[in-house]
């Protein structure tokens, strides 16, 4: 029973969220149409969804010595998708909106992309290096990173009065003080932006802003993450985020991933090693 759960203890008393976690599920994003909005699939359909999922990501359906299979013995053997949903059979992992689905954009978010759009005429998709996404440049993944099935695993550490989560892709390290007292001033913006953290009871509650460029979805300088970590049974952290940017989406949204302890270790993500795109672009300008 996840009310009576007694999280373990750090040295000086915090909940000890330290380990590695994965966030695979094959729990859709988004509440797909053919459930006719309904919040949690039923034990038929997780059976069959999970049945798939394990076919589709082992041997079973190849043709041996087919393109087919050595296309996907190639370009498979990194991926780690997950064969489950997670635990409480949602449809998706957007729990507000109640529809679960990402709200409707902001007024005047349309425009802007369209002029974003218009910008880029006549340009190629990497006329500088400076075109690529900050993903391809291997400066940073997206904040937040809720990918899952690719580079998707996330270790936090704990320290005395601060908190760190690293993520598999791109080896991005967040910092999270413990009561550090107010945000800076705005003028002092990062990738990651700059968060503050405290305990409500066991729960690690984070707030984030002063972004730079979060590379989620569109988002912009204004946007503001509010982030919660809990231990709950069977060595899994329940995650939930709200993201509120009132340029991009006309209401804030919350999803609710469960990231499952691994037992094991995360290795480094070379992220540039033997890629030699930006070498190629910066040599044919």
């Amino acid at each position: 029973d996840p009310k009576k759960f007694s999280p373990p203890k750090t040295p000086w008393g915090e909940p000890d969220l330290q380990g590695t976690y994965s966030n695979r599920t094959i729990t859709p994003f988004e509440r797909p149409a053919n459930v006719d909005g309904r919040e949690f699939f039923t034990k038929e359909e997780v059976a069959g969804l999970e049945s798939r999922a394990q076919q589709s990501g082992g041997d079973e359906g190849r043709t041996k010595g087919s393109r087919q299979d050595v296309e996907r013995a190639y370009n498979d053997f990194w991926w780690d998708r997950g064969t489950k949903v997670v635990v409480t059979r949602r449809t998706s992992l957007i729990v507000d909106p109640p529809d679960g689905r990402i709200p409707a954009p902001a007024p005047g978010a349309a425009e802007r992309a369209r002029a974003q759009a218009a910008a880029r005429q006549g340009r190629g998709p990497a006329d500088r290096a400076q075109d690529l996404s900050l993903g391809t440049r291997c400066v940073h993944s997206g904040t937040p990173n809720i990918r899952a099935g690719y580079q998707s695993y996330f270790d936090i550490t704990q320290g005395p009065g601060v908190v760190a989560l690293r993520t598999e892709m791109i080896h991005d390290a967040r910092i999270f003080p413990i009561g550090g007292g107010p945000h800076i001033s705005s003028a002092i913006r990062q990738y990651h932006g700059e968060s503050r953290a405290f305990w409500d009871g066991d729960t690690l509650v984070v707030d984030t802003i002063n972004f730079s460029n979060a590379g989620f979805r569109g988002s912009t300088d204004k946007l503001h993450l509010t982030e919660k970590f809990r231990r709950v049974p069977e060595d899994t952290l329940e995650y939930s985020l709200t993201i509120d940017d009132p340029t991009v989406w006309s209401r804030p949204w919350t999803l609710m991933i469960p990231l499952k302890k691994t037992g094991e270790k995360m290795f480094e993500f070379a992220c540039l090693e033997g890629n030699y795109g930006l070498r190629a672009i910066l040599s044919g300008a």
